[in-house]
């Protein structure tokens, strides 16, 4: 099961992490660009520190601690290691105490890394909380107490590992300066930025009760505010649209009502008028039973039409729905559909006018729906025609199409924007179900009807994609 998060939590969490992530990452570029800049600038003092040795001729100081304070504040110096690496005394007396255990731990420090100093390598290390940079360099020539000499005469040459090294403790203290202050600042914005957060919260948790309360009341169909009030913007675009779902739902509540009162006064009517003859052909009223027998077939088959459109919305507005996918000839569902209307058809003087392709026209889909799709708007040109009814079916490149046109009185402009709507009752008297049920039909096969009215005809047009 899915887990799910609270919005609350979400607007803790997200800036939380952003302010975190943002720090993290000063943080680490920061360190970076310190730690890269130390070691370029000790390299430089260390690079310096062995140009002297290879320049100088004579060091006229008498102790082997020799000092060079930097422009940066840096302090560089050395030991001298001889062939067996062991640290040469100088021939002054020591500073002081501190001094003589420095070179006791650099000497130290030297044997326990002697491999990667002999590598080249400039490492580091830290001795009484100061920060060091070292490097090791070899001379050749001979100890005069003082400083060492190369190619002199009536002297013999030998090894001498220098060991440069460089305080970098300002740069060091430096950059840990600035690790703290980052820190504080990223504390404090974080707080900041929580403390905002929690105030925003409670705001936004009043805005949802009220949103909350609004759709409570348009689920219990009260009277809602058609200009609600609320803090936010997202929200009241809400709220439009609970209003607007509202006012489709009650004209739809007022259709069906308007449809049902409608269809209870169209089943009442061939009702009262079967229940009438069939108690004059009980009394004896009625003395020709067969027109009697007549009426009430044709009032029973006009009751049997409405019930099953209704029954056919029905089943389409079911949820478990689905269009079956077969291939059929449309030209051939055609022809079957004008057979169906060509008995009353002749009985009502009207001409049918029939144009089909001569080849087969195949569609995938519901054959039964799109066979009472084409029946229904059929009856409907029977309803109105004069005298002649043009039926047409083809196919071009890009659609499949059929026209059915008749010559009556034409639809209302009053009546024909709405001649698709489920329960409209138009002009006429006559339900739009018919034509409803055609329109749904036709849009689950991709496909839409035009109409066009005039007084004098009215063009219906089913257009359907081309099936592959």
């Amino acid at each position: 099961m899915r887990i799910r998060r609270t919005l609350k939590s979400s607007l803790f969490i997200s800036p939380s992490l952003i302010v975190i992530g943002a720090f993290a990452i000063i943080l680490l570029t920061f360190n970076i660009i310190v730690s890269q800049y130390t070691n370029r600038i000790a390299s430089e003092h260390i690079d310096s520190e062995f140009s002297t040795f290879s320049l100088c001729s004579k060091n006229e100081e008498n102790w082997k601690f020799t000092k060079n304070e930097s422009g940066y504040g840096l302090t560089t110096a050395y030991v001298i290691l001889d062939e067996t690496e062991k640290a040469i005394d100088p021939s002054a007396p020591w500073l002081n105490a501190e001094e003589k255990s420095m070179t006791e731990y650099i000497t130290a420090y030297y044997h326990q890394n002697r491999h990667d100093l002999r590598d080249g390598k400039t490492l580091s290390f830290t001795h009484q909380g100061q920060a060091y940079r070292i490097r090791l360099g070899t001379y050749y020539g001979y100890y005069d107490g003082y400083m060492i000499f190369e190619d002199e005469k009536n002297h013999e040459n030998h090894q001498y590992d220098i060991l440069v090294f460089t305080d970098v403790t300002p740069l060091v203290s430096f950059g840990a300066t600035v690790n703290q202050i980052l820190w504080i600042l990223m504390a404090g914005v974080l707080l900041l930025t929580l403390l905002l957060m929690f105030l925003r919260s409670y705001e936004l948790d009043a805005a949802f009760k009220a949103l909350n309360t609004f759709i409570f009341r348009a689920g219990k169909r009260e009277t809602l505010p058609t200009n609600p009030d609320f803090v936010y913007k997202e929200f009241y675009q809400v709220a439009g649209t609970i209003l607007a779902m509202t006012e489709m739902i009650n004209q739809a509540e007022n259709a069906q009502k308007q449809f049902f009162s409608n269809a209870s006064h169209e089943l009442k009517t061939p009702l009262m008028s079967i229940q009438g003859y069939a108690e004059g052909l009980q009394s004896g009223v009625i003395k020709d039973k067969e027109k009697c027998l007549s009426v009430i077939i044709h009032e029973t088959q006009k009751m049997a039409l409405l019930i099953n459109d209704i029954l056919l919305l029905s089943r389409r507005d079911a949820a478990n729905h689905h269009m079956p996918h077969e291939v059929f000839d449309l030209r051939e569902l055609v022809l079957y559909c004008t057979g169906t209307i060509e008995t009353a058809a002749h009985k009502n003087n009207i001409a049918l006018r029939l144009n089909v392709a001569d080849t087969p026209i195949p569609c995938c889909g519901d054959e039964s729906g799109m066979e009472q799709a084409v029946l229904n708007i059929l009856t409907n040109a029977l309803r109105y025609a004069r005298s002649v009814i043009h039926i047409t079916c083809r196919q071009t490149n890009e659609d499949t199409i059929i026209t059915i046109e008749d010559d009556g009185t034409g639809i209302s402009l009053k009546d024909l924007p709405h001649i698709f709507e489920r329960f409209y009752k138009g002009s006429g008297g006559n339900f739009g179900i018919g034509l409803s049920i055609a329109q749904e039909v036709v849009q689950q096969h991709h496909g839409k009807i035009t109409v066009d009215s005039s007084p004098r005809k009215t063009i219906f047009r089913i257009l359907l994609p081309v099936h592959q």
